[in-house]
């Protein structure tokens, strides 16, 4: 037997192991991403818990106990999700129930571009270029994912519970492992803690340059009169997890109801201009300043995940797909054997 058959078998087996595991994920989509949004909304909150709980108290100048710190951030993100679902709530049920009618408007404008540009001499097959188009696919797209995360989000109980666990365990993890695997040489549990290190820092930076990017979009959007401003800002904060396309796609349903619902072209001129600084700054300047190059990933392989993350697990696994992506690639660069493929997955 060559030295080489082992390494393929190793291959072989990897690879099918893979499958399994993707297969595995998709079946049980309904189960895994909630959890998932649990585990990225512990990291998240994974700060400001320990900040509370190495907090002093101030009569009894000790540490806070655990189960206070657990009810501060417990509230904090209860208000959280409840001015979320009060600001964007009813937009989302009004623009659902709009929506058909803002198709008319809009089949109905690209009807006149069509006859203005056959006046101009320029003839475009109107028929089979409206078979072929549908001009307010990505209207449905925004519809249909946002009409996702609400079906997630309908189990927000079991997303905070499950947080809320995951943070207690947290504190206690790391000597878990080392009493665990007392035998495991100390290099393995620097490097797991430098794995986990990057995802924190990873999630809480994007999480907080999101949302500084929709919030800045909403109010701009609300000063020019676009309807639905705190929705766009929604969809701006959560397909700012996408790089390269991500804002390009939220961007788009934004600027055609400011088209349809303007009798001029100054509201959706401006919306597209504001979306255009907003992510040039954040996205330019703000965010590789504290974020770093190390975590980049190409174009290529961030349209890849979107559709294959979008395939595994709905809707809310596209808005997940590139940290999940992230994840995986910290994961292959933190091992010598598989660094090369977090080299491929990389932008440089």
């Amino acid at each position: 037997m060559s030295a080489e058959t082992p390494r393929v078998t190793n291959a072989l087996v990897a690879i099918a192991a893979t499958f399994l595991i993707i297969a595995g994920l998709k079946s049980a989509s309904s189960f895994v991403v909630p959890v998932i949004l649990s585990l990225f909304v512990a990291i998240i909150l994974g700060p400001l818990y320990f900040f509370f709980a190495n907090a002093k108290l101030p009569v009894i100048k000790k540490d806070m106990p655990d189960w206070l710190a657990i009810i501060l951030v417990v509230v904090i993100m209860s208000l959280f999700f409840f001015m979320i679902g009060t600001l964007v709530g009813n937009s989302v049920e009004q623009f659902s129930s709009n929506l058909p009618r803002y198709e008319m408007m809009l089949r109905a404008k690209f009807e006149g571009l069509v006859l203005w540009l056959g006046g101009h001499g320029i003839e475009v097959p109107q028929t089979p270029l409206a078979e072929r188009f549908s001009p307010g696919v990505m209207m449905n797209l925004s519809a249909s994912i946002l009409n996702g995360l609400g079906s997630v989000l309908s189990n927000t109980f079991l997303i905070i519970l499950t947080s809320i666990f995951l943070l207690m365990e947290a504190s206690i993890f790391g000597d878990k492992m080392r009493r665990a695997f007392p035998d495991v040489e100390s290099k393995a549990h620097l490097g797991l803690g430098e794995v986990i290190t990057k995802i924190k820092q990873y999630a809480s930076i994007k999480s907080v340059v999101s949302l500084l990017t929709g919030a800045i979009i909403s109010l701009w959007l609300w000063l020019i009169g676009v309807e639905y401003p705190f929705l766009w800002g929604l969809i701006a904060f959560m397909f700012n997890f996408i790089p390269n396309i991500g804002s390009i796609i939220a961007a788009i349903p934004a600027v055609l109801l400011a088209w349809l619902t303007s009798d001029s072209l100054t509201t959706p001129l401006l919306a597209a201009a504001g979306y255009l600084a907003v992510n040039f700054v954040i996205g330019n300047i703000v965010e590789p300043k504290f974020m770093g190059k190390g975590l980049g990933l190409s174009t290529l392989v961030v349209f890849l995940s979107l559709l294959f993350w979008g395939w595994v697990l709905g809707p809310v696994g596209m808005l997940l797909s590139v940290p999940l992506t992230i994840i995986v690639k910290i994961f292959l660069d933190a091992n010598k054997e598989t660094q090369w493929i977090g080299i491929m997955l990389g932008d440089k």
